[in-house]
């Protein structure tokens, strides 16, 4: 197998919809059906949505433009201590200092120009154990109202300087804390994701130091993701004051009995990685790295178990009278292995393809445990990747969704499957209730999965050269509206 690509770009269809669309047709139709009665009363829904977003950029947490990390687990009962503005040749080595002395590690969210300033300060900050995270290059106040192209381009600056010590971001916290609509559509061609907070010092950027931690401490909980500044006060007489204020922080809330744990900790998922786990990241990639740690226990949710179990059942089933102990197996996007073990116990060899790192670490561990050495896990992006020697089957249960150019990946697979063999996959059925489900999973990932009807999917065979066996559709199979799942089985001539 190759490397992926080490340009990241989108490799999904990218569909970021807010809960701001849905608002705004709902006013405008609330507004067309009041007209009748009223114009001036047609006005008033509207109105209220004018509002609406014109608050939301300040109150990010509310998630009307798009998703935001604002918290973490409240089960790990600790808070996260996060920095902004730095580093700072006046605040920054004392800080470190302070963090080390208690045996806390942190996340700083620097600006670009200051981290390409001060180099020294920044390999400090990593060699200590702390994470970064991205807070532009300029910290422009009003880059919410600047266009697109500037956003991103203050986006990719700071990406630029911190690449340098080895590191790419996945999170990135805007200036004030202030958000716009089109923010998330530059974060997730970037594989990226907005980071607030839910505590915070209300310091001003160092500019209130006086009683910093009784603010802090009044309301802190566990889960809490707290924010603080790493920058000098313009009185540099206060810089003492302010890092006794930064360790009373520390001390209250180990005397609540919280704990201070690493940002990536409180919330399961990386905040940062090394330049080579960052090649070739991509939307798909940024959200599964995110949900790898809680993935299963989703799967285990009961609205997701009972849609499951129906094409668990019928996989299961044709497994057994597919695989032999001589075959090679390729899996595309195993995620956190649902088939992949059982593809491996009735396999000679399979190899594990996903854009995740993060679940092929979890799937890895899962094989660990059941000692199953014959998994060969690759991280990448199944079109942009060399593939080693045929296969007997090529198997894709609920990946294919995310390719937008299914008909170009599918003759590819093909030219890897040996004479005879087996393309056996599932994908999201194009159907009435599917609809739905892909709006809601557009809200949710800033993605449109692909749903394809039985014709799509038979052309797509047919122009790869492959037959199909079979093709059976399975939940909400009712009258009207066939099963939202297409399973799929064609065979090589």
């Amino acid at each position: 197998m190759g490397k992926t690509d080490p340009v990241a770009r989108p490799r999904a269809t990218l569909f970021p919809l807010s809960p701001a669309v849905l608002a705004g047709i709902g006013a405008f139709q609330l507004a067309a059906v009041l007209f009748f009665v009223s114009p001036y009363l047609a006005a008033a829904p509207l109105a209220l949505f004018i509002v609406l977003c014109l608050i939301a950029p300040f109150f990010p947490r509310l998630r009307l433009f798009m998703p935001v990390i604002a918290r973490g687990s409240k089960q790990k009962h600790a808070v996260a201590l996060t920095f902004d503005d730095g580093p700072s040749p006046e605040t920054t080595p004392l800080l470190l200092g302070l963090l080390e002395k208690h045996g806390v590690r942190a996340a700083h969210f620097v600006i670009g120009a200051k981290a390409a300033l001060y180099p020294d300060l920044i390999k400090d900050i990593l060699s200590r154990g702390h994470e970064l995270g991205n807070h532009t290059m300029s910290h422009d106040v009003f880059l919410m109202l600047k266009s697109s192209g500037t956003l991103g381009q203050e986006i990719d600056e700071c990406q630029g300087v911190l690449a340098r010590y080895g590191v790419r971001l996945l999170m990135f916290r805007p200036p004030v804390g202030i958000v716009n609509p089109g923010l998330w559509r530059e974060l997730l061609g970037r594989g990226l994701s907005c980071m607030v907070f839910s505590r915070r010092a209300r310091d001003f950027g160092n500019r209130r130091i006086r009683g910093i931690a009784a603010r802090v401490l009044k309301k802190v909980k566990a889960g809490d993701i707290i924010v603080l500044h790493d920058c000098a006060p313009k009185n540099k007489g206060m810089i003492d004051l302010w890092l006794k204020e930064v360790e009373r922080v520390i001390t209250g809330v180990r005397e609540k009995g919280l704990g201070i744990v690493p940002l990536s900790e409180l919330i399961n998922r990386p905040v940062m990685v090394s330049i080579d786990e960052g090649n070739g990241l991509n939307p798909a990639t940024a959200f599964y790295d995110g949900i790898a740690s809680s993935y299963d226990d989703e799967q285990k949710m009961p609205l997701i178990a009972v849609s499951r179990r129906a094409e668990h059942a019928s996989v299961m089933h044709k497994l057994d009278g597919l695989i032999r102990p001589t075959d090679r197996v390729l899996e595309i996007g195993p995620g956190t292995g649902m088939y992949t073990m059982a593809l491996a116990r009735r396999a000679k060899d399979v190899v594990a393809v996903d854009v995740s790192g993060s679940m092929l670490k979890v799937l890895e561990h899962k094989a660990e445990q059941e000692h199953l050495a014959n998994i060969k896990y690759v991280r990448g992006d199944i079109r942009e990747i060399s593939m080693d020697g045929r296969f007997n089957h090529i198997c894709a249960f609920s990946s294919l969704e995310y390719v937008p150019d299914l008909a170009d990946t599918v003759v590819t697979l093909a030219r890897h499957l040996e004479p005879g063999g087996t393309f056996y996959f599932t994908t999201a059925h194009r159907t009435f209730f599917r609809f739905w489900t892909q709006i809601g999973n557009a809200m949710r990932q800033g993605m449109w999965l692909h749903a394809r009807s039985i014709r799509e999917i038979r052309t797509i065979l047919s122009q790869a050269g492959l037959a199909p066996v079979v093709m059976e559709t399975h939940g909400l199979n009712l009258g009207f509206n066939t099963g939202m799942l297409l399973e799929v089985m064609a065979k090589k001539p």
